[in-house]
């Protein structure tokens, strides 16, 4: 028995470095699925709120981004923005780089862009009214 005097010793001296570094690197994945989740969401919700009314403009949507971003918890700095207000539609894109491109450059930076229909509450509501009345009378 006296061979195998300090095994554990060895053996924890091996593993706990490995099982820390792996606690790390699942600690930042999560933190990458945080980020992109977070920046969908805010993308997603500034693009909706600036395409309810057709003459809010990009400086609205810029605050309403703004405000959004303001309330994440975790952040691996600040995001490029983008922000297009057409007639049509409102768009929104965001990338941010992250610390995971230490690690190389296959890691991707984190890109989200949503696009929202601007529709005008009120003409959206008649229209759906008249397009019943039409489905009404052909019945």
């Amino acid at each position: 028995m006296k061979n195998r005097d300090g095994y554990v010793t060895t053996e924890a001296a091996v593993l706990l470095p490995l099982a820390s570094i792996l606690i790390l690197l699942l600690v930042y994945l999560c933190s990458y699925l945080y980020q992109g989740c977070f920046l969908t969401q805010a993308a997603y919700l500034a693009a909706f709120r600036g395409s309810i009314f057709r003459e809010r403009d990009e400086a609205y949507v810029e605050e309403q981004l703004d405000e959004l971003l303001d309330g994440q918890a975790l952040s691996f700095g600040p995001e490029q923005r983008t922000v297009e207000v057409s007639a049509l539609s409102v768009k929104v894109s965001l990338l941010r780089d992250t610390p995971f491109r230490v690690f190389g450059s296959w890691i991707p930076k984190l890109s989200v862009s949503w696009r929202a229909a601007v529709r005008e509450p009120v003409p959206y509501i008649r229209g759906l009214r008249k397009l019943r009345e039409w489905g009404d009378r052909d019945g």
